[in-house]
């Protein structure tokens, strides 16, 4: 008896099993993407001095979407940005704009845009992100201008891959 027990238990958790993995997973969510909570979070207590003091002259790398870049953004609202596969600096602008999202809600924002780029991934007309979004996004971030880009319109080098830090690309620039 206990040699046909062994395959008719093995052949119950079988068939169990084999249905278990037809059936969908009923805890999956099934709706619409939402936000991670710490990037709601972020959005949600965003405020303009904290939008510009998390900007004011800082470097700061962005691999997100597009081209690899890295940015300087001023104090006084220039931006300035190198992109992966050129030499030249593309020279812009960034500002913290308030705005009302759908639920009438205020969102803060950085916007920035580069007049005359021509380029893809910069944008000649003002482009916004919700500034706590950005700031989450941003791979990289330190104060100053160690990349000395403020005013240049032209890299000592052509970054030929993307960074992985900003330090790989602060130790080639002399």
């Amino acid at each position: 008896m206990p040699a046909i027990r062994f395959p008719l238990v093995f052949w119950l958790a079988l068939h169990a099993l084999v249905g278990c993995a037809s059936h969908p997973d009923s805890t999956a969510p099934t709706g619409p993407a939402l936000p991670m909570p710490q990037i709601q979070a972020a959005i949600d207590n965003a405020t303009p001095d904290t939008a510009r003091n998390g900007m004011a002259n800082k470097t700061w790398l962005w691999t997100q979407s597009g081209p690899a870049q890295i940015h300087y953004s001023t104090a006084d609202g220039r931006d300035f940005v190198w992109l992966v596969g050129e030499r030249r600096i593309f020279a812009g602008e960034w500002r913290v704009a308030a705005d009302p999202n759908a639920r009438g809600r205020e969102i803060i924002s950085i916007c920035l845009r580069y007049p005359g780029a021509g380029v893809a991934g910069l944008s000649e007309g003002w482009s916004c992100r919700p500034a706590g979004k950005l700031f989450y996004d941003m791979t990289e971030r330190e104060s100053g201008d160690p990349l000395r880009m403020s005013g240049r319109s032209e890299a000592q080098f052509v970054l030929d891959k993307t960074p992985a830090r900003l330090a790989d690309v602060e130790a080639r620039v002399r």
